[in-house]
C-alpha cells in the first residue's frame, strides 16, 4: 500500500477504564489518543493535557451494586504514558509504569480472527483475539484503515483497533472518535529517554516484579501492625502486565 491509497496521519480518541483486579470496569475513566500514519503510531494516555489539567487524588469505587471495589489513586502527569510503535525498525519504545523509558521488540501478537462483525462509528469492525502477558484480549478492527496499530501495545492485526478489553474488562478501551486524515501529525513523535537512556523490557519486568513483591509486603506488615490478615495473595492482578514470580 502507499500513502496515496489511504490518508498519511490519524488520530484516534479513546476512553480507557482501568479497574485491574476489581473484576469488572469500576474503575477510574481516561482519556487517550492514539496517533498513526503509516509507518509509526504514538498511544498517549493519562495526560494532564488530555484530562483538563493534572488529576491527583484517591477515589471509591464500587460495583453496580453499590458495594466497595477499591479506594486507589487518579493520576496524570505532565508527559503520560507513552508507546511508539516504529514499524520499520520493529521496536517498540515506552515510557510506562515507575516512568521507565523502555526499548521492546514490536510485540508479536498470536491473534485468532473471529467471523463475528458489529459496527462502532461509521466503522464495520470484526473480532479478534489474543492472550498476552497474563490477561486474555478481545479487540475489535477494521480493515477500512489497514494498518496494524491499536491503543496500548496492542498491535499486529489487519486492520486498525476501535475497541479492545480483557475478559472482565479491567482494562478497557472504546472508541470515542477518529479525525482521519488528522492536521494533528505534530503529535506523532518519537519518545525521547533521558540522559540515563532505554532500559530492556527484561530490566522492566524486573523492576515491576520488585515494585509489587516490595508493595505486597509493606501490605503485610501494615496488617500486622494492627492485628489484622493480609488477606489472600493475588499475584499481580492489580497490574495490566501480569509477570511470573520465580
Amino acid at each position: 500500500m502507499t500513502s496515496k491509497t489511504y490518508p498519511q496521519t490519524g488520530i484516534v480518541s479513546f476512553g480507557e477504564i482501568q479497574s485491574m483486579g476489581m473484576g469488572g470496569s469500576y474503575g477510574q475513566d481516561y482519556n487517550a489518543v492514539l496517533v498513526f500514519n503509516k509507518n509509526n503510531s504514538l498511544f498517549i494516555t493519562r495526560k494532564d493535557s488530555l484530562e483538563g489539567g493534572h488529576l491527583r487524588e484517591h477515589k471509591k469505587f464500587t460495583d453496580s451494586n453499590g458495594k466497595l471495589l477499591a479506594i486507589s489513586s487518579v493520576v496524570t502527569n505532565p508527559k503520560g504514558f507513552l508507546y511508539y510503535n516504529d514499524l520499520k525498525s520493529k521496536t517498540l519504545y515506552s515510557r510506562d509504569l515507575g516512568f521507565s523509558y523502555v526499548e521492546d521488540n514490536t510485540i508479536r501478537f498470536n491473534w485468532k480472527i473471529l467471523a463475528e462483525t458489529k459496527t462502532i462509528g461509521d466503522y464495520t469492525v470484526q473480532k479478534a483475539t489474543a492472550s498476552f502477558r497474563g490477561r486474555d484480549y478481545t479487540a475489535w478492527f477494521t480493515t477500512k484503515i489497514p494498518l496494524p496499530f491499536g491503543p496500548w501495545k496492542l498491535s499486529g492485526l489487519p486492520g486498525l483497533i476501535l475497541e479492545a478489553y480483557d475478559t472482565h474488562k479491567e482494562i478497557y478501551w472504546y472508541f470515542k472518535n477518529i479525525e482521519y486524515p488528522s492536521k494533528q501529525e505534530y503529535l506523532l513523535k518519537k519518545i525521547k529517554a533521558p540522559n540515563n537512556g532505554w532500559i530492556t523490557f527484561e530490566e522492566y519486568r524486573k523492576e515491576q516484579i520488585k515494585s509489587f513483591l516490595d508493595s505486597r509486603m509493606a501490605g503485610r506488615m501494615a496488617a500486622e501492625n494492627i492485628g489484622a490478615s493480609g488477606g489472600a495473595d493475588k499475584g499481580m492482578t492489580g497490574y495490566i502486565e501480569i509477570f511470573k514470580i520465580d
